[in-house]
């Protein structure tokens, strides 16, 4: 990142690839003439000039240069990393971190959120459950299977150019082949949330419980697990309870879970008696005995939480917000995992960062936005600042998606009349899309890839500032493995130019299916002429859609609704239209 930061403003009068240079009568270069810039810090009005107006550098510099200094500062100092940095985030976001050893036989994950502790599970990826010693599936085996289904839906994506049209058989033959490769990856999620994660993917869902009903939750289960468990001292040493923090997660368990669930939990608090001193008889407990008064005290409070909504009426009894988000920091063994497409996370607001550095950099980015008027954007730290006016795109650049084209074309033309541009049929200029996204607010590309082939990797890296990107090519939003290194790839030259928000694809996909997606998220956000033409920088009063939830609802919206569905991921924070 320091490094990164350094380049941001080397050239920051270097020639633009769009203007002849200036040279004196003996053909030798002058100096650049620095652009005039608005007076107006981080507006995302648009500029009365026809040609957009890059921001003020002076005030990105100097954002640039406080994350500098913050990183410059950072120390192995254990007083200063004892410091939760989560306490500095909203109150709605979650932070949840997954990383696996290096001989992938565990896996670490963790939790926070602010005004809470940390929250820290390790699980045996070699089976914890008995008798599931030849049916668990490892780590090895599940990235095995999905490199397999991604190899072969690749594959049948580059053979349906030579599907005919009017080749019934060969259709179905192939959609066939797509939708046994769907059911695959489906099932393969969904054992990896079973064997990997079993009781503890409670995790994953963040709640606030009310007092009383945490007070009665916990009763109940001193009940369930006294009367069920046989001590081997008459008078245990001490009385044991489940922390708050614990009692919170595991609260959310549904009550329909299966058997092994159940038993996950049972032997994670008989765990807890063993390790507090507390000696408990395991061989004596009988454990379906426990396991259906454990389902049936998870059943009452459900009911006790579904009663509570019901009085409040704001559907909030649980402490679930409806605009709750969750952050997933994944290590490099585990980003290839569509984590978003889980069972548990299935259709919910998820997005990906590289570190909680990332949040807290954008926390502080918040700080220098301002309106047009110049006043500051307070209670916007939460979200991303974009005016959907202030939109570029570019569609179909190498000329072969003519299907797409033709899906999007004429929408895309009519949206020049409330402020976009771009491009169509025909491919921009590096320093077009370089313009792009420093100076708008969000760029859209319906093209092969990420659009490497078009901005070099280290112009994006460089930039002061960066766009909000939807990048709807294939395997647009792959990391690549390194080894040992840490993965890199598109989104994380992204990350580093800081860009807010991107959404792209974790492998390949076809065209029809993902533009179903695409026009999904178009529609949940507005982007239509009129709405864009009624937008208002301070939301006006009017019910925004968060791109994330927009993306987590699309995933329905595919024929294919894993192969396809799971493939769209967003990194970085949300922005709401």
């Amino acid at each position: 990142m320091l490094d990164v930061i350094r380049h941001k403003f080397l050239n920051l009068n270097a020639m633009d690839d769009m203007q002849w240079p200036h040279i004196t009568p003996n053909g030798s270069p002058l100096p650049a003439q620095p652009k005039s810039r608005p007076a107006a810090r981080f507006s995302s009005i648009l500029s009365d000039s026809e040609d957009d107006e890059p921001m003020d550098d002076v005030d990105l510099k100097a954002y640039w240069q406080a994350i500098a200094k913050r990183y410059e500062a950072q120390s192995f100092d254990m007083a200063k990393m004892s410091v939760n940095q989560a306490d500095q985030l909203p109150l709605h976001w979650t932070v949840v971190n997954v990383s696996i050893t290096e001989d992938r036989h565990t896996m670490f994950v963790t939790r926070q959120r602010a005004g809470h502790k940390p929250l820290i599970f390790c699980l045996p990826l070699k089976g914890r459950r008995e008798g599931q010693e030849d049916e668990h599936l490892t780590y090895e085996d599940a990235i095995k299977e999905l490199q397999e289904i991604i190899r072969l839906s690749d594959e049948g994506t580059r053979q349906a150019a030579d599907v005919k049209k009017d080749d019934r058989e060969a259709r179905m033959a192939w959609w066939k082949t797509r939708s046994e490769l769907d059911g695959r990856l489906r099932e393969l999620l969904g054992d990896i949330e079973f064997c990997w994660l079993g009781a503890f993917k409670t995790i994953f869902t963040p709640t606030d419980l009310h007092s009383d009903d945490l007070a009665a939750l916990r009763t109940r289960l001193d009940v369930v697990f006294k009367g069920s468990l046989v001590f081997q001292e008459k008078k245990p040493k001490s009385r044991l309870g489940l922390d708050d923090g614990l009692l919170e997660c595991f609260s959310t368990l549904p009550p329909n879970c299966r058997e092994e669930e159940l038993e996950d939990l049972v032997y994670f608090i008989l765990d807890l008696y063993q390790f507090h001193g507390v000696p408990v008889a395991i061989s004596e407990v009988d454990m379906d005995q426990v396991v259906v008064e454990l389902r049936n005290a998870l059943e009452e409070h459900a009911a006790r939480i579904k009663g509570r909504v019901g009085q409040d009426g704001d559907g909030d009894a649980a402490g679930e917000k409806d605009d709750g988000h969750i952050f997933l920091v994944l290590d490099k063994n585990v980003q290839g995992i569509p984590w978003e497409s889980l069972p548990v996370l299935r259709g919910k607001s998820v997005s990906r960062i590289p570190s909680m550095d990332f949040l807290i950099d954008r926390l502080e980015f918040s700080h220098w936005r301002k309106w047009e008027d110049g006043r500051a954007q307070e209670g916007l730290v939460d979200q991303a600042s974009v005016d959907p006016r202030r939109t570029y795109f570019v569609l179909n650049p190498s000329g072969d998606l003519k299907g797409t084209e033709g899906r999007f074309a004429e929408w895309l033309t009519g949206m020049k009349s409330v402020g976009w541009d771009g491009v169509v049929g025909h491919a921009p200029s590096e320093q077009q899309f370089v313009d792009a996204l420093t100076n708008r607010d969000l760029v859209i590309y319906f093209g092969h890839g990420g659009a490497e082939q078009y901005v070099r990797s280290h112009k994006i890296r460089h930039l002061p500032r960066c766009a909000a990107t939807m990048l709807w090519g294939c395997s647009s939003g792959i990391l690549k493995y390194m080894g040992d290194f840490d993965r890199t790839g598109t989104p994380y030259h992204y990350m580093l130019a800081g860009c807010p928000t991107l959404v792209a694809n974790l492998w390949d996909v076809t065209d029809r299916d993902i533009d179903k997606f695409s026009q999904s998220v178009f529609d949940d956000l507005h982007l239509n002429a009129d709405a864009v033409k009624q937008w208002r920088a301070d939301g006006g009063g009017a019910e925004r859609t968060s791109v994330v939830r927009a993306v987590a609802k699309a995933r329905e919206s595919c024929k294919l609704k894993y192969l396809t569905g799971a493939a769209p991921v967003v990194y970085g924070i949300p922005f709401y239209l």
